[in-house]
């Protein structure tokens, strides 16, 4: 779809409005959902069951969960695929603000004190040394059982290739951690880190979408499929919560 007919463009012209209005009613629209699912508490938690179909029209209600029902048909979604296709599709430039933007909306009255930032700081450095040493672990556990699962000869380079790739980021990460306290530039250092981090994890998103479709059309290579899809998502988690971990530390300096 060209941008001159866009998802913009057409709600413009069904609604009458200026595409620029819509733009931002659709932007707030979608900072508001994620706040409203993050902070509800309501009698049993549930945010769509007890509160959205109040915030929201009755057609809009419907409609979205139609959207909900098609997307959990057609997406294997896991925590952290959202940074990952942002990593993929947007620089750190283009979505590093959003997500400044979504923090400071969580805590718009309790300002980071120096204290809270070397806490926030602490955590990170922790987060980003587990996701590492996963990185590690599950690049040496795929190792061990790749001998084992039948795969294509490129297929199987590929994967060998990723763990070899984990094992240098994992060393090149914990170098980085050794030097970042005493580093002038600490934003700069956390960057750098989540970069070599989510370039792994976009290179294991690349391989399991790979192997899901081998698996999918000849089931002999479904072992391969589950070996290195249940490890991605031990590696995934540990991505997820270093990426919170950093977004805090960046959104309070």
């Amino acid at each position: 779809m060209s941008k001159d007919h866009s998802f913009i463009q057409q709600i413009a012209a069904n609604s009458g409005e200026e595409p620029a209005v819509v733009k931002r009613v659709i932007e707030e629209f979608c900072l508001g959902l994620r706040r409203g699912l993050d902070e509800y508490k309501g009698l049993n938690g549930d945010y769509i069951g007890e509160q959205l179909h109040w915030d929201i029209s009755n057609r809009a209600f419907f409609h979205l969960l139609g959207f909900l029902d098609l997307f959990s048909e057609k997406y294997q979604w896991e925590p952290g695929s959202a940074r990952e296709y942002v990593s993929r599709l947007f620089t750190e430039d283009e979505w590093k603000p959003f997500s400044q933007e979504y923090l400071r909306a969580k805590s718009p009255d309790h300002p980071q004190s120096g204290k809270l930032t070397s806490g926030t700081l602490e955590a990170f450095c922790s987060a980003a040394y587990a996701c590492a040493m996963s990185l590690m672990s599950n690049a040496a556990y795929v190792q061990k059982e790749l001998p084992s699962v039948e795969l294509p000869v490129d297929v199987r380079a590929s994967i060998e290739s990723l763990c070899a790739d984990w094992i240098g980021t994992k060393h090149d990460v914990i170098h980085e951690l050794d030097e970042l306290k005493e580093s002038s530039n600490i934003d700069d250092r956390i960057r750098r880190i989540m970069s070599w981090l989510g370039e792994d994890v976009v290179k294991l998103q690349d391989q399991v979408r790979r192997l899901e479709t081998l698996a999918t059309s000849e089931d002999q290579y479904r072992l391969a499929y589950l070996l290195v899809g249940e490890s991605g998502g031990n590696i995934l988690r540990s991505f997820v919560a270093a990426g919170e971990s950093a977004d805090r530390v960046l959104a309070g300096r």
